[in-house]
């Protein structure tokens, strides 16, 4: 028991503790121990355990490996995605491209066929040219003579 004037262990106290005293001085530690007959040991046990130690090593592995397996998919499935909406794009782009290049070659044509018209119109004048010309000649040699006064011989 612990004094209660001094707050330390009495000599009632070592006394009625023998063991302690014992264990203090080192004498416990020394004591000869009492042989036991060794307990049978179970070997099935001990190889039960050491199955179950490594199932459960290869399963945390496996689950690892799952882990790993289930976070490449997913970078897998990222990418694909990504390819996905990288071709829907191209493929707009490539309607988008298509359907000015078609607006661009009806405007063309269109163009094409008005210079067509003019040109066909510009022959057909060019043709009648000189006819046309010859025609205005002729019809103005009265007037012109007239103007100037010449005579017919007649």
């Amino acid at each position: 028991m612990l004094c209660k004037k001094f707050g330390k262990l009495s000599i009632a106290s070592v006394s009625a503790r023998p063991w302690l005293v014992a264990f203090r001085s080192g004498r416990l530690l020394n004591m000869p121990t009492r042989t036991r007959k060794p307990l049978p040991r179970n070997n099935h046990l001990e190889e039960a355990m050491a199955l179950l130690i490594r199932n459960q090593a290869a399963f945390v592995e496996q689950i690892a490996r799952n882990d790993q397996e289930r976070l490449a998919l997913k970078d897998w499935q990222r990418n694909t995605e990504d390819w996905q909406r990288k071709s829907e794009e191209w493929q707009r782009k490539t309607e988008d491209w298509q359907r000015k290049s078609e607006e661009w070659q009806r405007h063309a044509e269109k163009r094409f066929d008005k210079i067509e018209e003019r040109l066909a119109n510009i022959e057909v004048t060019l043709a009648e040219l000189p006819k046309t010309l010859l025609q205005t000649i002729l019809d103005q040699i009265p007037k012109i003579r007239k103007e100037i006064g010449f005579k017919s011989r007649t």
